[in-house]
Formats: C-alpha cells, structure tokens, sequence
C-alpha cells in the first residue's frame, strides 16, 4: 500500500458514521472542528435530507431534521440515482463561471463552434499516412499561408481558392515525395510559390499548384510547334448559319446601293457610345466634354455582397466617371457602315502570278473618327506565326480623328501610314483569297471595320465559348493566360512586337495568340479522340 498524503483529511467524509473504510481517508472529526471550505464550493447535504435552491432562494424542509449541512459534496442532479457512479470534483470556481485566472467559457450541449478562417484541416487517416499527420497539417497551413498571399488581389471573387489548392498541392506533395523528403519538398513548392507573379485574375498564369503551372508551361512550348493545316480547320469552321449568328457580313443587298455615299457624319447628331448623350459630330471635339468610365462592369463579391465594380477605378456600379475625354461614337449595323465605306468580297480569281496563303490569322486596332470606328492599323500571321502583313491605314478623306483610343489600340499617330482603306484591302488580296481560312477572335469587329465579306472563318469566340452562352464572349487575354500561360495586352507587347504607341495592344501579338489557340483547340481535339 502506498502512503496516504492527506489531501482529504479536512473534507469530512460523504458516508459519516456508515463508512467501512479502515483507515478513510476522510475526516470523521464533528463539524464544528473543521477548516471552512473555500466559499465558492457548492454545500451538499446529509444523505436523505431535501435538497435546497440556491443561497438566494429561501431554504426547504428537512426529512430527517438535521440542520448541519456537510460542506463536502457538490449539488448533484436530482435525476442521479444510487446506482449512478460518483461525479469528479470540479475546481472552485468564480462567480462569473470561470475558473480562477481563466477565461476558457464551458460550451453547451447546444453551442457550435464560431466559423473560423484558416488553413484547412486534413481529412486523412493516421495509420494510412507515411507523414505525421501532424506535420502534414503544420505543412498544410504554411501552404495555404503562401498561397493566400499570393492570390491576395483575386480572393474576393473565390474566397476558397487558397484552401483548395492549398489541399490540392499538400496531396500533390504527399504523392511525389516520402516521410524523409516530404519536408524539403514542401519547402522548395513553398519557395517556387514566393516567386510567382501575383494574379490579377482567375485564369492568370500564376493560379494553381505547382504541377498545373508546370503542365500549363510545358504545354505551351508544344502547340507553336504544330504546324496547321486546311484539313485540320475543317471542323472548326462557321457554318454559314454560324457566321450570321455571329453577325458577319455575307452579302451586299442591293439596296444599299454602292456604298461609300456619307463617309463622315461630320455636323450631325449621333449618341455618344461612352456616356450616351447626344452630341454634334465635329473635327475638332472638347477633350473635356465627356465624363466616362473606360473600364468594365465586373460584378464581384464584397463584403458578402454581389456587387458591380468597375474595373477601370473600382468604383461601385452606378458611379459619375473616373475619365474625361471628347464624345465619340460606334456604328454597328452593316448598312450604315456601308455608306461610311462599301463591302467588298474576297472572292474572284486572284491577280496572275499570286498565290494567297491557305490559313492566316488577322487582328485590327481601331480608333474613333467622325465616321465612328475606323481600322488604324491591321496585322496578318501566316500559319507558321510570321507576320506577313503590318501596316498603319491612314484615314479616307473628310473623316477626321477624335480620339486615338490609345490605352486600348495602341496608336497614337497615323503620320507615318502608307496607305488608305482601299489600298490595304488590295493589298491583302494577295494574302486572302476565297479559299482562304481566316482565324480571328471575334473576327467579325476586324472584318467589318476592314469591309471585307469572307466565307471561311475560325472564330475562337466560337471553339472557346464563355459559360453564359452566347451573346457573352471570353476576352482573348484570358484565353491566353488560361490555355498558352502567356501574357498579352499589358501595355509593351510582351513578345517584343512594337505596339506602335507607348501603351495599348500589339495586334501582331494577338493575331498570334489568336492563332496558337486555334493550335491549342486541335492538339486537345487530337488527343480526345485518340482516347475515346
């Protein structure tokens, strides 16, 4: 037997003169010679005695007429029965219900845990792991850390974006790795994630676990490399349903007579296209009559929100605009832009001695004019990537120049065009003859401001569809980042082709990206067949 230590021995003992214990670890010593318990523990009473309400409440009868309670028991349930077994004394406690020097609140049976922001917790079995648990979950959080920072401009439009490719890129290390590797190579992804560029979107190159990034990279250098042909491109090819669908011009009616009768809407009224009002088109427009805003809606969650934002100034949606400029105009409708310029077909036999290329892809770079949008600068890339075709169009006589549309074309001077409209549309004869497969994305903006009516079109609007159907379309730029890991539209092309203006786009680039894309859609087509 070990010795007793007496902890007991002030505490006078629940069984009183019924106890069998010998020696009892409690005392038997009468009440009136024992030390006061703390004043904050519960008084129980003598067995068999009725139980009494708290202090403040007055007290109730005895049965067996003691009136010496025994300080030596909690208050127990009157639910308990003999044969339940004894409850663990609880610490003293204060008045408020905390332990002493404590602040730990005791939950209820129907309280639930407040939802939290962390990293998330590894739903994984312990005996199955070859890694602690406990350091996958140290490791786990770290990631989740890195990737937050990372995605700090983006996670207002996916919150759980960090959480899940934090998960998925702890599993992805899990597998590649053993129980002594698996920390250095959770540090050297933890390194690599550092580096990245940080997203400004959700199909930014830098999304996602080390392994996607990597495949996406890898994938890239592949597509420029296969070489494209008609044969290819014959699935992917509008219908002539399609390209009405899509509002290509197929046809000159009649009745439009033969175009080119109002090239300028020079002293009339048209509705300005950025703060629609109605303005007088003159030569030489206010550059501070207009107040717009020149980015986009985007709608976004904020605060728990949906709301609209604009991109150009992340000002709430309606908000007076960010940006004065001159009032402008954009015409869409075929037969009016006939009348600024007639359509013409790329059909008929080409000149003798010329032979047009079989793909090519296209891109144009516009600019507002008093006759609405005009093409200031077209680019043509044969199948192959290489530029074949790069010129400014200098403008038709009696149309003038109201803004150049810089940010966005990239042109800020026609001063050094060599040819007009109709000069470039012959010259792009020898380049695009009927037979000729025409890649573009929304090709049918750059075929209308060129007046150009052609039959054989690849639309990557078309093969990359956006996920509300049809009419909304998917940005090339986000294409790009998506399904090339490459970056256009940034202000400096990034690919080293002059912009022709201190910021804008390149439309050489993204002719090119337009045409690796195309690349792209056929080597996943190939490889989906070749699985199925």
């Amino acid at each position: 037997m070990f010795t007793t230590q007496g902890l007991f021995a002030s505490t006078e003992c629940p069984e009183r003169e019924t106890c069998r214990r010998n020696p009892c670890l409690f005392s038997h010593k009468p009440p009136a010679k024992l030390k006061s318990p703390p004043p904050s523990i519960a008084t129980p009473f003598p067995a068999g005695a009725g139980r009494t309400a708290p202090a403040a409440l007055p007290e109730a009868s005895t049965s067996t007429g003691a009136s010496t309670p025994n300080p030596a028991k909690r208050h127990v349930n009157e639910s308990s029965t003999g044969s339940s077994p004894p409850r663990k004394l609880l610490k003293a406690v204060e008045g408020d219900g905390r332990a002493a020097g404590k602040t730990k609140a005791v939950p209820t049976a129907k309280s639930k845990a407040p939802a939290t922001a962390g990293p998330p917790v590894l739903q994984a079995s312990a005996a199955a792991s070859k890694v602690p648990l406990t350091d996958r979950q140290q490791m786990l959080g770290r990631i989740y850390t890195q990737f937050t920072t990372l995605y700090a401009q983006i996670l207002p439009r996916k919150p759980t974006l960090a959480s899940e490719h934090a998960l998925a890129q702890e599993l992805e290390i899990y597998n590649k790795t053993n129980s002594k590797t698996y920390r250095n190579g959770t540090i050297n992804v933890l390194l690599s994630i550092k580096k990245r560029t940080p997203p400004t979107t959700l199909s930014h190159p830098s999304v996602g676990t080390e392994g996607e990034v990597n495949a996406r990279a890898a994938a890239a250098k592949e597509y420029p490399a296969v070489q494209l042909t008609p044969e290819d491109l014959q699935t992917a090819l509008l219908t002539p349903e399609q390209l009405l669908t899509w509002g290509y011009v197929t046809a000159t009616p009649e009745e439009w007579g033969p175009g080119g009768e109002e090239p300028s809407l020079t002293g009339k009224e048209a509705k300005c296209e950025r703060c629609d009002r109605m303005f007088t088109v003159r030569p030489d427009p206010d550059t501070n009559e207009c107040q717009y805003h020149w980015g986009r809606i985007w709608g976004r969650k904020l605060e728990g929100k949906r709301k609209k934002i604009y991109t150009c100034c992340q000002l709430e949606h309606p908000h007076e605009g960010c940006t004065r400029g001159c009032h402008v105009f954009y015409e869409t409708d075929p037969a009016t832009l006939h009348k600024r310029h007639s359509f013409s077909s790329t059909e008929g036999p080409p000149e003798e001695g010329v032979q047009p290329l079989p793909i090519v892809a296209i891109d144009c770079e516009m600019i507002y004019t008093t006759a609405g949008m005009s093409v200031a600068r077209v680019s043509v890339v044969n199948a192959t990537g290489e530029a074949v075709f790069d010129e400014l169009i200098r403008l038709s006589p009696g149309v003038d120049v109201l803004d150049y549309n810089t940010r966005f074309s990239g042109v800020s001077s026609l001063d050094i065009a060599k040819m007009d409209l109709t000069e470039a549309r012959s010259a792009l004869r020898s380049i695009i003859g009927p037979d000729t497969i025409v890649i573009g994305h929304a090709g049918e903006n750059d075929l209308k401001t060129l007046r150009m009516i052609h039959q054989k079109i690849v639309d990557t609007t078309q093969l990359f569809p956006h996920p509300d159907g049809f009419p909304r379309r998917r940005a090339l730029r986000e294409l790009a980042s998506e399904h090339l890991n490459r970056t256009i539209q940034a202000g400096a092309s990034s690919s080293g082709e002059s912009s022709m203006g201190a910021v804008g786009h390149s439309s050489v680039e993204d002719a090119r990206a337009t045409l690796d894309l195309v690349r792209w859609w056929i080597c996943e087509r190939k490889k989906r067949l070749s699985t199925s």
